[in-house]
């Protein structure tokens, strides 16, 4: 593949340092091009690996630093400005190992080869990817990842290293941190803002006469997710220990991934159903009326499971037909009966100062049953989306990145 010179220097500034990026993240140079070549509204790159890509020329001009905002890095050229049949007129490898093209409505533009590779369509190595997720039972979980709660506030690795493991497996508990009502508040800020429900923005978890949830009562809870009723479930939920000295009071979780995983195997057939037949989630209460009708497990676009949504009492009647209802019945039993299997589940009982955290689209929770006469249990509790948890942990990753600079 041949390699044009390079333009005129009137035309290219600093052509021996790295072109300026579109965006604010940090990309490191680890590997650079040899040879690329114009091929109308393609441009085909090699690179010192022997990896061969090819972009779009709309791709790589609504992209380019030189017509991005210089400050808010968005694009400031709107698509339908740029002509349907531009064209990369010439093209080659600059100083850096990086790419410049003059386009076919006149102008050059350079592209930073560490962004070029991110970008890259079909590459083999994702630098955007989070942490794989890792799902876990009785077996492989002895105990909750626990982290110094205020360490995690005031050190940034700390911090960092909790909600990374948040991320990955579900839940993990912050430890030693005070009792007064506003920790609900304050710790899970450092991640995102606080989502206000039905239940108020925090809600407190402790027994009441007029009861408007099983939460709210001293009965033992099977596992199950937070407002499954509602269109978009919460992502997050925190619980702050103020006092848990009853007998009883135990909490219970279980990851969601990990029983989905089981059943597909053991049950292809009823996996099917809990991803396919709809299930209407609805609020039994006299002031609100939520409802959500979707599968009980969700799949993203490659099929991979997302969310889970898991109820044992909030389901209304099945409306789908009878051999559907009796595939979908079929597989919420057996969904059910593993819930309750102690291989599948962690029990830990909170201390006053211990903030519990965990997925809500993913980590199911319950509780063994308490009797007050014994003593106290009294939690804080409150929700913020699992997408600020990803943001803030795609940031980390930015900041390693940058490192590497």
């Amino acid at each position: 593949m041949a390699t044009a010179l390079l333009p005129d220097s009137a035309d290219l500034h600093n052509v021996n340092e790295p072109a300026e990026l579109p965006d604010f993240d940090a990309f490191p140079i680890r590997h650079r091009l040899t040879a690329a070549r114009a091929c109308g509204q393609a441009v085909d790159l090699v690179w010192d690996d022997g990896a061969e890509t090819r972009y779009h020329v709309m791709t790589l001009k609504e992209n380019a630093p030189d017509i991005v905002h210089p400050v808010t890095r968005e694009q400031a050229t709107m698509l339908t400005d740029i002509p349907a049949d531009l064209a990369a007129a010439e093209v080659g490898v600059d100083g850096v190992g990086g790419l410049w093209v003059r386009w076919s409505t006149g102008g050059i533009s350079r592209f930073h080869p560490g962004w070029l590779r991110a970008y890259a369509p079909g590459a083999p190595e994702d630098v955007f990817a989070l942490p794989p997720r890792v799902t876990w039972d009785a077996a492989t979980m002895a105990d909750l990842p626990r982290f110094d709660g205020p360490a995690a506030i005031a050190d940034e690795t700390v911090r960092t290293a909790w909600m990374e493991a948040l991320y990955v497996y579900g839940a993990a508990i912050l430890e030693g941190l005070p009792t007064d009502e506003e920790v609900i508040h304050r710790v899970p800020s450092l991640i995102g803002p606080l989502r206000e429900t039905n239940f108020g923005k925090t809600f407190t978890v402790e027994s009441k006469q007029d009861a408007t949830s099983n939460a709210y009562t001293t009965m033992a809870l099977p596992v199950h997710t937070d407002l499954c009723t509602r269109e978009y479930e919460p992502g997050l939920q925190f619980l702050h220990c103020i006092r848990n000295d009853a007998d009883g009071g135990e909490n219970i979780l279980a990851d969601g991934f990990r029983l989905a995983e089981r059943i597909k195997a053991d049950a292809p057939e009823e996996y099917d159903a809990l991803t396919t037949v709809p299930i209407t989630f609805y609020n039994k209460a006299t002031d609100t009326d939520f409802r959500c009708t979707v599968p009980m497990f969700d799949l993203d676009k490659d099929g991979d499971l997302s969310d889970v949504r898991w109820s044992p009492w909030l389901r209304a009647p099945v409306r789908a037909s009878f051999e559907e209802t009796d595939r979908l019945y079929r597989g919420l039993r057996r969904a059910f009966a593993l819930a309750e299997d102690p291989a599948f589940t962690v029990t830990t009982k909170l201390k006053a100062g211990d903030l519990l955290c965990f997925d809500n689209r993913r980590a199911l929770h319950g509780r063994v049953g308490y009797d007050p006469t014994t003593g106290g249990r009294k939690l804080m509790g409150c929700y913020v989306e699992r997408e600020d948890l990803v943001s803030a942990l795609r940031i980390m990753l930015r900041r390693r990145r940058a490192a590497e600079v």
